[in-house]
């Protein structure tokens, strides 16, 4: 029976050098060869998606967190966030000096004052001109159409109490969920509009391509993949993932760079055991 497998990207298909390990390569060719199917689900955009990633054959793809979903060429599912909300939510952000980019087809938006911030996070031996190209400045990004998603950085206010204003004062309009980005979990996270999430993308995309839930598999390693683990029929979380995720896993298998693709593929006889291991 074939399978429909989910990778997240950061930390589950790209290392920490932005590199798919050889295993990997090597497991996502032989899947397709045995008629099994892949997708990406990340967190991501489309457009801060690597094309290099694109091209090595996913039958889908779920971006935004679930706000996005491709099947082949064909568009099957696009949420946008409301520009009221949107305005509402940056405000808060810059009540609590905050740092923040929205993120979407049309791009990453940003302001000049979050720039400065962000291009120190995200630096991880790139240059600023190489950062920047993937990001646009402007005076207010919450007037850009077409956004999905964001992602906040180095908040003077933990991720509950943001939550809660979000709750209280955009009618709960946005969930937040706690990311480490160069700084404590606690203070930083990604923005997505509440009910869209990549178990919902997961079953949008199921739907279009017949495949049971039971005949499902996924693989991640950070804390917006709790809905994506939970709901695959197998969740398989990295060695490098985080300690949270792997409590709700049913499998966990080596770090990205010690062939954990492979070898959680190996676990479940879907590839033989990898030579040397």
């Amino acid at each position: 029976m074939s399978k429909l497998i989910f990778f997240d990207i950061d930390g589950t298909l790209l290392n920490a050098r932005m590199q798919v390990p050889q295993s990997t390569a090597d497991a996502l060719k032989i899947l397709r060869e045995q008629g099994h199917k892949i997708a990406i689900c990340s967190g991501r955009p489309l457009t801060m998606i690597y094309p290099f990633l694109l091209e090595m054959g996913f039958d889908g793809v779920i971006a935004s967190a679930g706000a996005y979903i491709r099947y082949g060429d064909e568009l099957l599912y696009r949420s946008t966030l409301e520009q009221e909300p949107l305005e509402m939510l940056t405000e808060l952000l810059e009540r609590h000096r905050t740092a923040y980019y929205l993120q979407g087809c049309p791009g990453s938006f940003l302001t000049a004052k979050s720039w400065e911030t962000i291009r120190n996070v995200f630096s991880g031996g790139k240059s600023a001109e190489t950062i920047r190209k993937d990001m646009k400045i402007c005076e207010n990004p919450a007037t850009v159409q077409g956004l999905e998603s964001g992602v906040y950085i180095h908040s003077d206010a933990t991720v509950a109490k943001m939550q809660k204003e979000v709750d209280e004062q955009i009618n709960g309009y946005f969930k937040l969920t706690g990311c480490s980005f160069g700084s404590d979990i606690i203070y930083s996270g990604e923005i997505t509009k509440k009910g869209v999430n990549k178990a919902t993308g997961m079953q949008r995309l199921m739907d279009a391509m017949g495949i049971a839930r039971e005949d499902t598999i996924a693989f991640g390693d950070g804390s917006n993949d709790f809905e994506m683990i939970e709901y695959a029929a197998t969740g398989i979380v990295m060695g490098n993932g985080i300690p949270a995720l792997k409590e709700r896993a049913d499998y966990v298998t080596t770090d990205i760079d010690a062939d954990g693709i492979w070898n959680g593929l190996a676990h479940l006889k879907l590839l033989p055991e990898r030579a040397g291991c």
